[in-house]
């Protein structure tokens, strides 16, 4: 699987970060970039990508990048 971070830059305009070794540090940079996102316009989703190439791309939940803050 190939893990990826699709960033929504003012609710618009989309961007993919990684691809990211792991669930963990994906969500880590998610939490750096939701920290500096000082009036919480971007979008953060997870996107994952299977062997057979199919995507599915979901949500964090607050308290994740929450807890990457602390």
């Amino acid at each position: 699987m190939t893990r990826w971070l699709v960033v929504i830059e003012d609710d618009v305009e989309p961007r993919l970060e990684g691809p990211f070794r792991s669930d963990q540090s994906r969500t880590t940079v998610a939490g750096e970039l939701r920290a500096t996102d000082i009036e919480g316009n971007n979008g953060l989703f997870r996107l994952d990508v299977n062997a057979k190439g199919v995507p599915r791309i979901y949500p964090f939940l607050s308290h994740e990048l929450d807890s990457e803050l602390t």
